[in-house]
């Protein structure tokens, strides 16, 4: 601030204003009011360039976007400076690098004071002083003024305005919370029943309204509030109440308090206010590796990420045993600095198979204790325990690393707000945590041959004069850490050893293992492996070599039995004995894994059964994944094909599978296998393995949009197809081949591949694959825009079909004639198609076609003005497409339900949005880009 100017108050929760001795200053055109919005919400730190310009803009950067800003800039200077001097240096708005910094004094923004009141409030309330907490709840809320940001138009102003209404709306309901430990049930019930009404779907507020009305001795309307929450959540999101609102109810129901246990309240003596209790400085963190090689890339990301980001979620993910957590601790240590209020540890144990995950209540109990919470004072409750801890965090900055995540649902309760960085290591990607809270991703993979070459050096000790034979090796080594430091130990204490020789070892795979060995006091690892393998009785030994022709990653025991031809039982016996001799892990539940060095040992021993072994063994897996993959594809929700897949040893043990659920989710463990499975039976001249595993593997990769996988594999089956000169194996990887090709929109091609199939068919005179051909064909032509051509096909595909009897492609084709004439805004020509599809689909008991036709149907009714209709189908789609038990129709069917709710203004269209989002966003569908855009576009609206 300039010398005797008066302090400026700046203003974000309402209408953007700076105000000056009382008077509001003139901040200039919108755009300039939108820099500064940026550059308020940014405070005290630089802002560059770039992000004013995508903030202010966003998509639509005009090309003089850079001199616009400088303008924008230098009038805002003049504003808030209006007495300097015109050469004199700017002192609020300064230039930093390539951007700017706005320095706003402590107090000055109406933000920082309504944080400041609620961290005091939190902290009188943690000690026991509830009724001051809610005076100091009620100030802070005051200071909301109207709607955030507003005058500011844009996308960042919308999702920052979002941010600070939801920001609010917590605030209010923890002022609800603390009135309600202080009896003021009452008094709420009308606040609470306005923010239940205009915020249906927070859980919260609807547990807050039911206690507030039992307090005033209304238990009867505590009830009918229940029975309203759940009609909301149900018709609105599908879902059923969450744990805490049906706590509520049961005590409701049980004539019990609902109000949840609390310590007694302490009141703070009136005489002389105590000694403020030391804070805790936790230090958790386990001693970090010495050294970490080839991770500098995801070290220099992590670095800016925290950097660019106040409290930033980072999730370091990537498969087993790649050093998620060496990266995670060594940066943790490398950057302890930067958080002087502590850190926290705790080893969730999500993937250990001798021990259970921790809970959350439990990891919070150990959180509130090394910050100094007494084991009494720990709140019952897991969500109390939860804000007690971010009450103890807020505003402390500290690094909470959480190791060994399993899933999203885990992590929500422990997530401190900034400016805390929270570290989370997980074998998943976990799509609902990058959703939720923005996690930033740093996904680790095996070492990229330049810095799996640097690990070979550092730990050989060798000079660069064999770079060459490094890199060779390096590649042998597949840049698998353990590899790699074996080999460059062997490197470094045999000097004598040069690494061109030991490359030629590695060259033979069944030697790789003894030039891989390290000397262990009695062999070599190979003589290890063989004295472990001695010790174990006869059946665990045999098995361990026919698993080594296993082409997975993972294995069951159901698998294992088959391959070994022995029962369920025993397979099981003998897996437990290899995992107590160290020879085998759990993975996860129920699969088994073997250590690199034991996979190759485990190969080498398959490679000294005879001939017969080895075909043996390998057909009865074969034989057992097609006919699994057969019994669950039958079980799936979506048409498929009459083709009879019957291996020649029908396996005697399989998982218990009763419904399209057990189906998918036996395809998920699977999936890697059943495709390494058709891949070794086409490259080991298995054909019929290698046409039909693909075949009973396309519905379920259609359902998961798995589009690259579903061609490669359809590809190479009807190259199987053709040399067994099968015509009924060649038309159905012909048309699948069409499917896949659809999929993927190269059109041209897939007409070609669908024209194929219907030659055959022709050929055979089958009239039930002509129809199906000419089905896809016409959907094609449709893509292509040549809707005359499309609609004749259909029209065919229909007659066909009816001659045929075949009512699920008759169906088909009805459903597509109704969907071009949709595309084509002939919306009262769709509906009698569709009606009629809707019908045959449910009679064959076609549920995604069923769930698909809804939302066309939705959609036709939405644009001929039946609202009412449209919002019927919408969520006729949704529960079909959750009794499919297909996330892909299930996001189709959220989107529509948005699309309605939008069109008539009611709440719920943000949320359909958000969900549908998430499901096309973890199945990886192209869909989440349009949906994305539709969100972004309501909240413009809403917000607007």
């Amino acid at each position: 601030m300039t010398h005797g100017e008066e302090p400026l108050r700046f203003e974000v929760l309402g209408l953007l204003r700076v105000v000056r001795a009382g008077q509001e200053v003139d901040l200039g055109a919108a755009k300039q009011r939108a820099v500064l919005a940026v550059l308020l919400l940014a405070r005290n730190t630089p802002v560059s360039r770039g992000q004013i310009i995508e903030a202010v803009w966003g998509d639509n950067v005009p090309s003089s976007a850079v001199n616009l800003v400088q303008t924008y800039v230098a009038g805002l200077r003049r504003a808030l400076e209006p007495a300097r001097a015109r050469r004199a240096p700017a002192e609020l708005l300064t230039s930093v690098g390539d951007g700017y910094l706005l320095r706003v004094e402590s107090g000055a923004l109406d933000l920082d004071v309504f944080e400041r009141q609620v961290l005091l409030a939190n902290r009188m309330r943690a000690a026991g002083d509830l009724a001051g907490a809610a005076v100091e709840l009620d100030d802070a809320l005051a200071l909301f003024r109207a709607e955030p940001l507003g005058g500011v138009s844009g996308l960042f102003a919308d999702v920052e305005r979002g941010r600070l209404v939801e920001r609010r709306l917590a605030v209010l309901e923890e002022r609800a919370e603390l009135g309600l430990a202080i009896g003021q049930g009452p008094e709420l019930v009308s606040q609470l029943t306005s923010m239940v009404a205009e915020h249906p779907l927070r859980e919260r507020g609807h547990g807050l309204l039911m206690r507030a009305l039992v307090q005033a001795g209304r238990q009867a309307e505590a009830l009918a509030a229940y029975r309203e929450a759940r009609r909301v959540l149900i018709e609105e999101l599908g879902v059923e109440p969450g744990p805490e609102l049906r706590r509520v109810h049961q005590a409701v129901l049980a004539g019990d308090s609902p109000e949840p246990e609390r310590p007694p309240v302490r009141v703070p003596p009136q005489a002389a206010a105590p000694e403020p209790a030391p804070v805790t400085i936790p230090a958790q963190l386990p001693r970090a590796p010495v050294a970490l090689i080839g991770r500098d890339a995801e070290q220099a990301h992590m670095d800016a990420l925290l950097r660019d980001h106040d409290g930033p979620v980072l999730l370091v993910t990537g498969p087993a045993g790649v050093g998620k957590t060496a990266l995670a601790l060594h940066w943790s240590h490398r950057v302890r600095d930067e958080f002087p209020d502590g850190q926290l540890y705790v080893d969730v144990h999500g993937y250990d198979p001798n021990r259970e995950p921790l809970e959350i209540g439990e990891v919070l109990n150990r959180f509130l204790r090394a910050l100094g919470v007494p084991a009494g004072d720990t709140p019952v409750s897991v969500d109390e325990r939860s804000a007690l801890l971010r009450t103890l965090l807020a505003d402390r900055r500290m690094l909470v690393m959480l190791d060994n995540v399993r899933s999203s649902a885990d992590l929500l309760p422990l997530l401190p707000g900034a400016p805390s960085c929270v570290v989370v290591t997980s074998r998943r990607r976990l799509v609902g945590l990058v959703a939720q809270v923005e996690a930033k991703l740093i996904e680790l993979d095996m070492l990229d041959q330049d810095a799996a070459v640097d690990v070979l050096g550092r730990i050989a000790g060798r000079s660069d004069i064999e770079t060459h034979a490094f890199r060779e090796l390096a590649e042998l080594c597949d840049g698998l850490p353990l590899a790699l430091r074996i080999a460059a130990a062997r490197l470094a204490v045999s000097p004598r050893l040069r690494v061109a020789e030991l490359v030629e070892e590695l060259q033979d795979e069944h030697g790789r293992l003894a030039a891989l060995g390290l000397e262990d006091g009695e062999g070599t690892v190979r003589a290890a492996l063989d004295a472990s393998r001695r010790a174990l009785p006869p059946l665990p030994s045999r098995l361990l070599a026919i698993i080594g022709l296993h082409p997975g990653a993972d294995l069951s025991t159901h698998v294992v039995a088959a391959m070994g031809d022995v029962p369920l039982t025993e397979a099981q016996r003998a897996l437990d004995a290899l995992t107590a001799a160290n020879l085998l892990s759990v993975g996860e539940p129920g699969r088994y894994v073997a250590h690199d060095m034991v996979r190759v040992y485990t190969k080498t021993l398959a490679g000294e059964l005879s001939e017969p072994e080895r075909r043996t063994a390998t057909g009865r897996m074969l034989d057992y994944y097609l006919h699994c993959a057969d019994l669950a594809d039958g079980m799936l929700p979506i048409n498929r094909g009459s083709v009879l897949v019957a291996p020649e040893h029908r396996p005697v043990h399989v998982p218990a599978l009763s419904g399209a659920a057990d189906a998918m989710a036996w395809f998920d463990a699977e999936r890697a296998n059943l495709i390494a499975a058709t891949e070794l039976a086409f490259a080991a001249g298995w054909h019929v393995h290698a046409w039909q595993l693909p075949y009973t593997l396309s519905r379920y990769l259609w359902l998961r949009t798995e589009r690259e996988t579903s061609l490669r594999i359809t590809e190479a089956a009807l190259q199987a197809a053709t040399a067994l000169n099968d015509d009924d194996a060649r038309f159905v990887m012909q048309f699948n081949l069409g499917v896949a090709l659809v999929q993927l929109e190269r059109h041209d091609e897939a007409l070609h591949a669908q024209r194929g199939a219907l030659e055959v068919a022709r050929r055979k005179g089958d009239v039930h694959q002509q129809a199906r051909a000419l089905t896809t064909i016409a959907g094609t032509l449709q893509d292509l825009g040549r809707a005359a051509e499309a609609e004749a096909h259909y029209r065919e595909a229909m007659e066909i079909s009816r001659v045929a009897g075949s009512k699920w492609a008759e169906a088909n084709a009805h459903h597509h004639l109704g969907v071009l004439y949709l595309t084509t805004q002939r919306f009262d020509d769709a509906m009698p198609w569709l009606r009629v599809a809707l019908r045959m689909y449910h009679e064959v008991g076609e549920q995604c076609g069923e769930a698909s036709c809804h939302v066309d149907i939705s959609t036709a009714l939405l644009e001929t003005g039946d609202t009412d209709g449209a919002l019927s189908s919408a969520r006729l789609a949704l529960a079909v497409a959750c009794d499919a038990v297909s996330p892909y129709h299930q996001a189709l069917a959220h989107d529509r339900l948005a699309a309605v709710f939008d069109r008539l203004g009611a709440a719920g269209a943000a949320a359909h949005w958000q969900r549908a989002l998430a499901l096309f966003t973890e199945l990886g569908a192209s869909e989440a880009d349009g949906v994305r855009a539709r969100l972004a576009r309501a909240r413009a609206v809403t917000v607007g």
